[in-house]
């Protein structure tokens, strides 16, 4: 018997800057104060989700359900550019 798939619908993916820190739905870092960042309001299998992605993570994320023909994904995934990242939160003094 074949598995039904889950529906997911996207309202709206938009770039915009974080004007407080957020969590990457991806990898969990904290998303900092005035980082670009991908907000994500969608429906999947009737729930509403509200996500925030590095852009990177995002990009991951992309090519990782386009590889897996997966609809589903766990979070604490490996953060792309990390080295980057670790470099922009020790310039801002915060822990990761």
């Amino acid at each position: 018997m074949e598995q039904a798939r889950m529906s997911y619908h996207c309202f709206s993916d938009t770039k915009t800057v974080a004007r407080k820190p957020h969590r990457c739905v991806w990898c969990s870092r904290l998303i900092l104060s005035g980082s670009t960042y991908r907000r994500e309001h969608s429906v999947y299998d009737g729930h509403h989700q509200n996500f925030a992605w590095h852009e990177a993570c995002r990009k991951d994320a992309d090519d990782w359900f386009s590889e897996s023909g997966s609809e589903e994904f766990a979070t604490d995934n490996e953060m792309p550019w990390l080295e980057l990242y670790r470099l922009e939160v020790a310039d801002l003094g915060k822990s990761p």
